[in-house]
């Protein structure tokens, strides 16, 4: 048998129809040609006439039609289930408006059946997919923020003061003295100098609907881990390039100073990157704000990524092996307490040399997360997460001395030895 169609569900002329339709079809052999299979139509058109005969041409036309159509394409394979199927369906679906053509005595019910074809990847169809596509099963990734290593370096403590105040101290007049027996002692003394600094705030907000954070798993999530990173890089772009106007803090390039040769000028033969960022270290401990001061020690050495790759990544002995493995390998080279790290920030070709112990910022408001709702958030099933600090961020002023922020070539220049 190659067609069949459903019975169930028919009665009356409906079922009388689809019974004789099937009486015909189990006869018809698969590899039917079209005389004989119109041959068989116009048998059963004479022996079991139709309600109407507009219902008998438009059925027989279309199946003949496909019939044909699927003997070409499947040089007689086997498709009677899914035409039977589509038959079946159509009779049901029309049953209602059969009778009523029976009853009426004229009209005309008409259904396509589909051409059988290879199943191929063209079968398929793709509708629009939603724009939550793919979130529901795994949760959504955090966003890649960059960090820049320079928080940790700082000098960190907590405060309830809104003007924090400073108070720096200097020697003034006098020395102590070596006296002989009788001899009249040097008097001394010293001065100092308050300064008050104001909180900075560094604060963002984002808005989520209820439906949003249902949908996609881990949104909230990834929305927090999202504020507090971009809080973190935004504090710590401040620290190193802040322009100091309210209500900007001042960045510690900003607080840089030029690089003085002193003793150092035209005394090094052919001098390389280290060279550079060695004189910019001797630079900084030897730079006093009066005798005998403490020596400030680097501890923080940024360049451009383009100037590290040149001077370090790509830096190599007469061998042709690096001499700064780290430095492709660890995105970093240490020598002695300092840590030379590429930053894109800095502006390509100058270098920034500093004792970040000497930058200060405070806790005066710790990193806060706010949820709620404003206006008619609520009735909107959507609610606003608050990211938000508020700290301290400066230098003393004696302790400026410790940053430097110069250009690599000329710090070269002042260092070289003139050929004779």
């Amino acid at each position: 048998m190659i067609l069949k169609v459903k019975t169930e569900g028919l009665e009356g002329d409906a079922l009388k129809f689809a019974e004789s339709l099937n009486d015909t079809l189990k006869d018809i052999p698969q590899g039917i040609t079209k005389a004989e299979l119109d041959a068989a139509i116009e048998k059963f058109k004479t022996d079991n006439p139709a309600p109407t005969p507009e219902i008998s041409k438009a059925m027989f036309n279309e199946l003949q039609e496909t019939v044909n159509q699927l003997k070409e394409m499947n040089a007689g394979g086997s498709f009677e289930n899914n035409i039977a199927a589509q038959i079946s369906k159509a009779i049901k679906e029309n049953f209602s408006k059969i009778k009523s053509i029976h009853s009426a005595g004229t009209g005309l019910v008409e259904f396509e059946v589909k051409s059988v074809a290879d199943i191929t990847t063209a079968n398929g169809t793709n509708t629009t997919p939603p724009a939550i596509t793919g979130t529901q099963q795994a949760p959504i990734s955090n966003i890649n923020l960059r960090d820049i290593p320079v928080l940790q370096m700082t000098t960190n403590f907590n405060t309830s003061l809104a003007a924090f105040p400073y108070t720096e101290a200097k020697p003034k007049d006098g020395d102590y003295t070596f006296v002989s027996e009788g001899g009249t002692k040097q008097q001394i003394d010293f001065t100092w100098e308050t300064n008050y600094a104001k909180p900075v705030k560094a604060a963002a907000w984002l808005k989520l609907t209820d439906e949003s954070i249902q949908d996609v798993v881990g949104l909230q999530s990834v929305a927090n881990d999202f504020l507090v990173k971009k809080h973190n890089l935004k504090k710590s772009r401040g620290i190193l390039f802040g322009d100091g106007n309210a209500p900007n803090p001042k960045g510690a390039t900003v607080y840089g100073r030029a690089f003085s040769a002193g003793d150092l000028a035209l005394a090094v033969e052919n001098p390389n990157f280290m060279d550079i960022v060695n004189a910019a270290i001797t630079d900084i401990a030897t730079t006093h704000n009066y005798e005998d001061e403490m020596p400030y020690k680097a501890n923080l050495v940024m360049v451009n990524p383009v100037d590290f790759y040149i001077q370090l990544v790509s830096a190599k002995d007469t061998q042709g092996r690096p001499l700064y493995p780290t430095a492709a390998l660890g995105n970093s080279v240490t020598i002695g307490a300092v840590t030379i790290v590429p930053e894109e920030s800095i502006t390509v070709g100058k270098i920034f040399v500093a004792d970040m112990t000497k930058y200060n910022v405070t806790n005066y408001l710790p990193y806060t997360v706010k949820i709620g709702w404003i206006n008619d958030d609520l009735i909107k099933n959507q609610f606003v997460i608050l990211g938000e600090s508020r700290f301290h961020a400066f230098v003393k002023k004696l302790d400026e001395q410790a940053f430097l922020y110069d250009d690599i070539a000329t710090i070269k220049a002042a260092i070289e030895k003139v050929a004779p």
